[in-house]
């Protein structure tokens, strides 16, 4: 948000003075991933950048939204990370069942890019399969990464939208920032993003989320409707009473854009808390630690605002 507006939008004006700044489209293409899988868990990147993580062992009903991680129109990369299910049969059907730290010759994925031309006019009808991907082994059950912890692939396809937006692309390279100097700034964001929940200072929260909801919404083609929920939601967290968060620790640096976005979350493989999986490692517990809330905090480092120095870093939240 400019500098202009940033005293005159609030909780109380932000999803009218949004609506009204939102383009309009006649057409709204969408495109989803369609995902059958057998034998492993996994995530999903869209130009690397993260929109879905599923650690379970069904199957998704619908397909996946991905505009979100679509910045403008041209090649896109999807990238699917697989995980063997642990102890997930145990979970569902007893401790029978065998607990899986590896894929299998049976793991496999198969994606499908689906293309609906007008979201205003869906119909099931009208969409369009515009790429299939299988993993290698799939037709035999013979999976190139049977037996391996982790198992990455990636294909591309080209997407037409009506949008165009910067997003984290005019961010510097962070892999290139010294490890320790950058855990310690993005711990510095959380810890200011904690004391703004903590304060309940919502118009903060507005101020610092609204480039990133505003690319969110507009990609999405969402109604003014779930523009307001989406706001009502960030005010409802901050009404809790009972947060209680909790200390950032066994946490990972984690890159994405390409190294333009880092964060701090808990490992996506089984070797920790099952029920903190993936999630950032900024999160609070509430009524009576029974309910856990996890703040997705994306950041990046405008390269116009660079100095050059590492130490100069001001991360901010990805537009």
């Amino acid at each position: 948000m400019n500098t202009a507006d940033q005293d005159s939008i609030t909780i109380h004006n932000v999803t009218d003075k949004m609506w009204q700044a939102k383009p309009n489209y006649n057409k709204q293409p969408m495109y989803l991933l369609r995902i059958n899988q057998e034998y492993c868990t996994y995530e999903v990147l869209v130009n690397d950048f993260p929109v879905k993580e599923y650690y379970r062992s069904g199957k998704l009903a619908t397909a996946i939204k991905i505009n979100r991680a679509i910045l403008k129109s041209g090649p896109q990369k999807v990238t699917i990370r697989m995980y063997p299910y642990g102890d997930l049969l145990q979970q569902e059907f007893g401790e029978d069942q065998p607990y899986m730290s590896t894929l299998k010759k049976g793991s496999s994925m198969l994606v499908e890019v689906i293309k609906v031309p007008d979201w205003k006019n869906y119909n099931i009808s009208k969409e369009e399969s515009i790429k299939v991907v299988k993993t290698e082994g799939y037709d035999n059950q013979e999976f190139v990464g049977a037996g391996l912890p982790f198992y990455e692939f990636s294909f591309t396809f080209k997407a037409e939208v009506p949008f165009e937006f910067e997003g984290w692309t005019n961010g510097i390279d962070l892999r290139k920032v010294d490890s320790t100097l950058l855990k310690q700034k993005i711990i510095s964001y959380f810890k200011m993003y904690q004391k703004k929940y903590e304060e309940k200072n919502v118009n903060a929260i507005v101020d610092l989320n609204y480039n990133f909801t505003l690319r969110n919404f507009t990609t999405q083609y969402q109604s003014k409707q779930h523009l307001k929920e989406i706001w009502e939601e960030y005010a409802n967290d901050l009404a809790i009473n009972d947060k209680e968060f909790q200390p950032l620790k066994d946490y990972e640096l984690a890159f994405f854009g390409d190294g333009k976005i880092a964060t701090l979350k808990h490992s996506s493989g089984l070797d920790g808390d099952s029920r903190l999986r993936g999630h950032s490692a900024l999160f609070f517990l509430y009524e009576n630690q029974n309910w856990f809330r996890s703040l997705g905090v994306y950041l990046y480092m405008d390269k116009d605002k660079y100095t050059g120095k590492d130490e100069d870093i001001q991360l901010e939240m990805i537009k």
